[in-house]
């Protein structure tokens, strides 16, 4: 069809238009250019309604998670611009003489163009497998995988077209390129070296997107939005963008805090500085005071149990002395706050959980919690923990005791 309508224009341009004869093939094989890249676009819009239509229809009457990957990817839409390439080549053998000098320079751009879009309906597809692997597998990083994929398949394309534009087979090319290898490798030397560690840091499962991670150099404290060939990005609390090299997620200490949220407990460890000039040995009037508190009241008649069977097997006729055993303020606090945390509905029963004395200092004695509650996010963890020390700062003064608090006695002096 496309050898008469090519004689037909010849013979238009050349004896009704008296053009000469080459400037009358060139308009014929131009009209015929044109027409034929007119209908491949017409095929591209078709193709492309088809797919994509059907493509959110299916997505209206059922979600699909590759569907919904694949729009967002523009893979039908790539899809679209590659199919009608292979139709007009085949009618290039039409439209051109085999043996021509245009025919191979037509192919040749064909070609090329084929080359290129495959190249990028591949790396959409690998998008797409991102994109649901990001959602059915934990969302474990695999774009560091897909980016050096994709480095090879564009090296590929580059030699495959400057063979096609020289004319001359890959073999011979590839062949050449070995010989700039440690060139390449020097060139790629951050990329290789990023693969590398990347490899290590999925194997070793050390972070994950959507983890929550801190840096130790405070540059990063966030959630991890992207794990790529060279970087994790990581969009901090503030909402800022913080890029983190792979080579220092391998090698520093960053802490990932992916097992809070795994097991659905976090844990809270601080300390009250008490003041030791409050701390005491409790009278039979206090024991008695302290027996009004329900939480402690076994653990006063079991301590005292104890400690009066002890002072018997002394023989202490005074058991007050210093040398004699006895109860004090602060270890009922204590046993006070252990109860108190144990009872409490968001403490974790089955993690560790204890009340211990830290080193005292200037700022007093610390008397340190230590347990794990079932709030993980940053807002109510802070709520929760901060309810909980509200509550043992108030109880103090029905124990006898204060927080420590530095003062300063030093009055200003005029300057001499």
């Amino acid at each position: 069809m496309f050898k008469f309508i090519r004689i037909f224009f010849i013979e238009f341009f050349t004896q009704k238009l008296h053009f000469p004869e080459n400037l009358g093939k060139l308009c014929t094989l131009l009209i015929i250019i044109a027409a034929t890249l007119f209908i491949g676009v017409v095929v591209y819009q078709l193709l492309r309604l088809l797919f994509v239509g059907s493509a959110k229809l299916r997505l209206k009457r059922k979600p699909n998670i590759w569907l919904q990957a694949m729009l967002e990817q523009k893979f039908f839409a790539r899809i679209s611009m590659l199919l009608p390439a292979f139709f007009v080549f085949r009618l290039s053998g039409e439209i051109f003489d085999p043996e021509s000098m245009s025919s191979g320079f037509f192919r040749g751009i064909i070609n090329i163009y084929i080359l290129v879009m495959l190249v990028r309906c591949i790396c959409s597809f690998l998008d797409v497998l991102e994109s649901v692997a990001a959602e059915k597998h934990h969302r474990k990083p695999i774009k560091s995988y897909q980016q050096v994929v994709k480095i090879v398949l564009w090296v590929l394309a580059v030699i495959l077209i400057a063979c096609i534009l020289v004319n001359k087979s890959p073999a011979g090319l590839i062949a050449g390129i070995g010989a700039f290898s440690a060139v390449l490798l020097l060139v790629f030397q951050d990329t290789i070296t990023g693969f590398v560690n990347s490899i290590q840091l999925s194997s070793n499962d050390m972070v994950r997107i959507g983890d929550w991670i801190t840096d130790p150099n405070g540059q990063a404290n966030g959630i991890v939005e992207e794990v790529n060939l060279i970087a994790v990005k990581v969009r901090n609390f503030d909402n800022s963008i913080v890029t983190v090299p792979i080579k220092t997620m391998v090698g520093s200490d960053i802490q990932n805090w992916r097992g809070m949220s795994e097991r659905k407990i976090r844990r809270i460890t601080r300390s009250i500085h008490l003041d030791v000039n409050s701390i005491q040995a409790c009278t039979p009037e206090m024991l008695d005071e302290f027996r009004k508190i329900d939480l402690v009241r076994d653990y006063i008649d079991q301590t005292q149990e104890r400690i009066n069977q002890i002072n018997s097997e002394r023989n202490l006729s005074n058991p007050d002395i210093p040398n004699a055993e006895f109860q004090t303020n602060l270890g009922v606090l204590r046993a006070y706050m252990v109860a108190y945390l144990q009872q409490h509905p968001m403490v974790d029963e089955t993690a560790l959980l204890m009340v211990r004395h830290r080193d005292p200092d200037e700022n007093g004695l610390p008397m340190e919690l230590y347990c794990f509650v079932r709030a993980t996010e940053w807002r109510a963890y802070e709520d929760l923990q901060a309810d909980i020390f509200d509550h043992f700062y108030a109880i103090l003064p029905y124990f006898h005791l204060r927080a420590f608090q530095r003062t300063s006695d030093v009055l200003s002096q005029p300057t001499v």
